[in-house]
């Protein structure tokens, strides 16, 4: 930044630090590294779903009686590949177990007219095909030993209907991918981001160009500055991961997962937004804390337990351990968007949660622009959180 940048308004000034921010990372052979791998992280989780969900050798079929298992030996024959394996049931209760509990793909059942295949939250097109392929097949043979049968006879009984324990719109080993994808993006974004914001703070400290920015514009336009070009940075990183994992889902067939993706996408960059933007005053303040690289281990760890810990509760928190996080700040960033992914929430949630985030947002970077004027010129000693609020309350 030269001189003659340094004459232009002062109400620009946060616009001119932001500029400066965006190039300077976009030349950095770390921010561009860091990109590159978060981008195969995002591929692997669009990827592996697909590739887990088509192994493991036969799909289980339950059946309560002879006929279904005629019918699942006819599907295949004709299915190739590993085809399908007889699983038998007692009676339907049993078969609706087996389902729920995952240990059979499907269960064919008699119906009304003929057979119904009972799934948990879906159920395979190829599988459905097939059972129905061979039910036709099967009831036709049957029903061609009778002399003197019309088309629509031989047809009888082989009518196969699609029924849902758990209606849903993607498989759970996608759901719970998804889920984590999601958490793990804002958590990575929101660490990565966040050190480099408080190493570029301890590098212009060090080498005292601080003192000559802070000469020329206000402090709080050098922090607005480094909180919003970051923040548009993070979001043209988010914009090139929503289309790495088009591609990949294109790739693997999984289009139809768009439809229950792209909503809950537009709920994830509100989170994002709001609690990167508060997380990136933090960040600042813990750079302006530290005098050297060295004291970043200590200054940025209060920063990154608010990241970690919430991340671990979006991923392996039970239902209701997750439902109360969705709603405290910085948690609900990952925690709401895999609700709003894998449950029915109802719509006041969401706005519950983001009006809170929003409150904390203003809050949190308030105090931490405060803290940042106080702090940013002190390059005598690293200075601790209670230290700063101390000496910000006097």
């Amino acid at each position: 930044m030269n001189d003659r940048t340094l004459d232009r308004p002062l109400d620009r000034a946060w616009m001119l630090i932001a500029q400066r921010e965006v190039s300077t990372k976009l030349r950095d052979k770390t921010f561009i590294g860091s990109t590159v791998v978060m981008l195969l992280i995002v591929m692997a989780a669009v990827i592996l779903p697909a590739v887990l969900a088509g192994r493991g050798g036969a799909d289980k079929i339950a059946v309560i009686d002879d006929a279904g298992a005629k019918i699942v030996q006819q599907a295949s024959t004709t299915k190739g590949g590993d085809g399908f394996e007889v699983t038998r049931a007692a009676d339907r209760p049993a078969a609706e177990q087996l389902v729920t509990s995952g240990d059979v793909k499907a269960a064919l059942l008699p119906g009304q007219n003929g057979y119904v295949v009972l799934g948990k939250d879906r159920v395979d097109s190829g599988l459905e095909s097939a059972l129905r392929e061979a039910a036709v097949n099967v009831g036709m043979e049957q029903n061609a030993a009778q002399a003197g049968l019309t088309p629509d006879e031989l047809r009888a009984g082989t009518k196969v209907e699609l029924q849902l324990l758990k209606p849903g719109p993607l498989p759970d080993i996608v759901s719970d991918f998804v889920n984590i994808g999601l958490a793990l993006v804002f958590y990575m974004t929101a660490l990565g981001f966040g050190m480099m914001i408080a190493q570029s703070v301890v590098q212009e400290k060090e080498s005292r160009v601080v003192e000559i920015l802070a000469a020329a514009v206000p402090i709080r336009s050098l922090l607005w500055g480094k909180v919003l070009g970051n923040t548009a940075l993070a979001l043209g990183q988010i914009v090139v991961i929503a289309g790495t994992s088009l591609i990949g889902l294109l790739i693997t067939d999984q289009a139809d997962i768009l439809e229950v993706v792209a909503p809950v996408a537009g709920w994830f960059v509100v989170f994002f937004v709001l609690g990167f933007v508060a997380l990136a005053g933090l960040w600042a303040v813990a750079g302006s804390l530290a005098t050297r690289q060295e004291d970043l281990g200590s200054t940025t760890l209060p920063g990154q337990m608010i990241l970690m810990i919430p991340f671990f509760f979006s991923v392996f928190a039970g239902s209701s351990a997750k439902t109360v996080a969705s709603f405290i700040p910085i948690a609900s960033s990952m925690s709401m968007p895999g609700r709003m992914l894998t449950e029915d929430v109802p719509l006041w949630q969401p706005l519950v949660a983001i009006a809170i985030l929003l409150a904390a947002t203003v809050l949190i970077i308030r105090l931490g622009a405060r803290l940042y004027e106080r702090t940013l010129l002190q390059t005598g000693r690293r200075l601790g959180y209670r230290e700063a609020l101390a000496l910000d309350a006097s």
